[in-house]
């Protein structure tokens, strides 16, 4: 029994140590298949033109927050491929803000404006022929009374006269009152105009120079959003990318990359 309890135990090390071997080995081939955090960063810079901040590697996926003409990205690489996985808009700069405004203001005067020139053509319509008078035969003419003088009517009394002055001041007075009341009563209108499809597809290039490969439309109970494709030619990088913009703000909601 002593003797098979002294043999047990070096064999129980030895198992131990072959066990965490491959544990090691392991670890150190799933660091060597990760892309360095270097490389992501200046991946990340130069596709973008912006600057890279608060790199970090979590399961094999890098975040990190891009910051580009003032605008501020949340960022999601994988680490094996190198590929963006998402781009999510943070913190849009002053001049993407004001100039998603410019662009709803111009929708807006744009959709109030008349047409000017169109004419409608109304098609003639004949004109019924009159009947014909039928010759009558002469009828002798009335006895005209004496027009007879109209008796001229008695001033009112000064207090009758001021009485009705006061009347006529009372109903002009509650007239404008009545008027002021339908005005201050009438609801706000609401600016709900969606911006068109030009507008969407202009505001998804200014983030990323590439080609609009589709456009969709998405209806929603907040006005819907746009869905604009825009095809882009980048080494070891994402070829598609998909902006989701709101259709009353203009604002950028979501950007996705795609293989």
């Amino acid at each position: 029994m002593k003797k098979s309890k002294k043999f047990l135990l070096p064999f129980s090390l030895v198992l131990l140590l072959v066990i965490a071997g491959m544990f090691y080995m392991k670890s150190i081939v799933s660091h060597a298949d990760t892309i360095p955090s270097d490389s992501i960063k200046s991946q990340l810079e130069t596709m973008y033109n912006g600057k890279v901040s608060d790199l970090l590697l979590n399961d094999d996926i890098y975040g990190a927050t891009l910051t580009r003409a003032g605008s501020v990205y949340s960022v999601r690489v994988d680490g094996e491929t190198g590929k963006v996985i998402s781009m999510i808009l943070k913190e849009p700069s002053k001049e993407l803000v004001s100039k998603q405004k410019e662009d709803a203001e111009k929708a807006d005067k744009n959709k109030d404006e008349p047409s000017v020139g169109k004419t409608e053509e109304v098609p003639a319509q004949p004109v019924p022929e009159e009947p014909k008078p039928q010759p009558e035969a002469p009828k002798p003419a009335p006895a005209q009374p004496k027009p007879q003088p109209k008796p001229a009517p008695k001033p009112a009394p000064k207090s009758q006269q001021q009485e009705q002055q006061k009347n006529h001041q009372q109903n002009q007075y509650n007239n404008h009152n009545h008027q002021n009341n339908r005005h201050e009563n009438k609801p706000a209108q609401q600016n709900t105009v969606i911006i068109s499809k030009q507008q969407a597809i202009k505001i998804a290039l200014a983030q990323l120079n590439g080609e609009v490969d589709d456009v969709d439309f998405v209806q929603t109970s907040e006005g819907g959003y746009y869905l604009i494709e825009i095809e882009i030619d980048v080494e070891d990088g994402p070829d598609e990318a998909t902006y989701q913009i709101h259709a009353i703000s203009g604002k950028i909601m979501s950007v996705t990359r795609d293989d």
